[in-house]
């Protein structure tokens, strides 16, 4: 066989193994973006905690011996605008339970922003069953007319054993604890993920473009010796 020749049947086994792989990696890629895809978001500074805008509470499921300083108790706490609040209107009983249309993921760390006004006081969260208490602290931030401190309470989501890589799609705030020191009740302003979802197809997409540059490097590799024997 001419040498000529040889080199043409090599180059065009080299081909067809590239198409295979390039259809492949493409499929993978394709597949990573589209089937982990969700809305677009953003991060806001809040209190000095960076929150997901598409990790916002933003369902009322129930609440009960509640009022705001908003048009509507819904609007109020669904609004995503830390100034307008839900409070107790009576005492006990009073409460919110809240749903994410983008559940919660529980990674590392704190999981869960509550936002409230005024002087620091606590609430009391129920997940999965389980019910804790959470004092707020002052963030040093303000909001403005009137201006009102913004204070903070984080949740872990191991608090409540919920699993590492597990979601939390609903939560209930009791609004009825009283501050021993001030004699208040908190005015919740808003819920937040203090982390967003990750984005698989982002991973999945790092992990198949390295793949894809691998073979490329073998690719080259054989090429240089297939020249080599010719």
């Amino acid at each position: 066989m001419s040498t000529l020749k040889k080199l043409g049947q090599f180059f065009s086994e080299k081909a067809l193994r590239s198409l295979s792989t390039g259809i492949a990696v493409s499929s993978i890629m394709l597949l990573g973006l589209g089937a982990f895809s969700k809305p677009a978001s953003a991060v806001v500074l809040i209190g000095g905690i960076e929150v997901d805008t598409n990790a916002l509470a933003d369902i009322l499921l129930d609440s009960a011996n509640v009022t705001s300083n908003g048009n509507s108790v819904e609007s109020a706490i669904l609004d995503g605008n830390v100034a307008t609040t839900v409070f107790a209107s009576t005492t006990p009983g009073a409460y919110v339970k809240l749903g994410f249309s983008n559940p919660i993921l529980n990674s590392v760390g704190d999981d869960l922003a509550l936002f409230e006004l005024g002087l620091p006081d606590s609430f009391s969260v129920e997940i999965n069953g389980q019910t804790f208490d959470y004092e707020t602290y002052e963030t040093g931030d303000f909001t403005d007319n009137p201006v009102r401190s913004i204070n903070l309470a984080t949740l872990d989501f191991n608090d409540f054993g919920i699993a590492l890589g597990d979601y939390v799609s609903e939560i209930l705030i009791k609004l009825d604890n009283i501050s021993t020191n001030y004699g208040t009740t908190p005015a919740l302003g808003l819920v937040a993920g203090i982390r967003s979802v990750p984005e698989p197809s982002a991973m999945f997409g790092l992990l198949a473009t390295a793949g894809f540059l691998a073979c490329q490097r073998k690719q080259i590799k054989d090429v240089k010796e297939g020249m080599s024997l010719l």
